[in-house]
């Protein structure tokens, strides 16, 4: 009789292990998804900060090229009329528009890296819920172990048929 309170001790051990480990499994899931999701949030707000350090150079860059091109069309003693002012004109436009598409590229990979983020926190919801069930299966099959034994019959000599 000892002997069987023993095995129902440890296969209660077991199950409270099994339990156990399922929630902890989860819960570290959601942790570690936690502390990716801060990464890529960091990521994002890295990439949007050097988008615009790279606009801000390459529109000083662009500013100085274009100044550079005047004075050298002034001491040519070309007029800044027709032609010439066009080109200066479209080359502003173009300046602009590329120092745009400069901020906006770090803005699509600072968006993208938000989404991840957000992807990775659902997931370690998803795992802490996980976790949870397992546990809670974990525990409804030990219990259904233990009260969903097979009888034995015995015949007269006591041997098990």
């Amino acid at each position: 009789m000892a002997e069987g309170n023993a095995g129902q001790f440890f296969k209660a051990f077991a199950t409270a292990s099994q339990a156990a480990g399922s929630y902890s499994a989860g819960v570290a899931e959601r942790s570690r998804s936690g502390v990716e999701s801060r990464a890529k949030e960091i990521q994002a707000e890295n990439e949007r900060a050097n988008a615009a350090d790279q606009e801000q150079y390459f529109r000083k860059k662009q500013s100085s090229e274009l100044a550079k091109r005047r004075a050298a069309t002034g001491a040519s003693g070309t007029e800044m009329t027709g032609t010439p002012l066009l080109a200066f004109g479209d080359y502003a436009a173009e300046t602009e528009l590329q120092a745009q598409r400069i901020r906006e590229s770090g803005n699509l990979r600072g968006s993208r890296l938000e989404q991840e983020a957000d992807l990775n926190r659902l997931a370690g919801k998803s795992a802490m819920q996980r976790g949870l069930f397992r546990a809670g299966a974990s525990i409804l099959t030990g219990v259904a172990d233990r009260y969903d034994k097979p009888t034995k019959k015995f015949n007269k000599k006591g041997a098990a048929y």
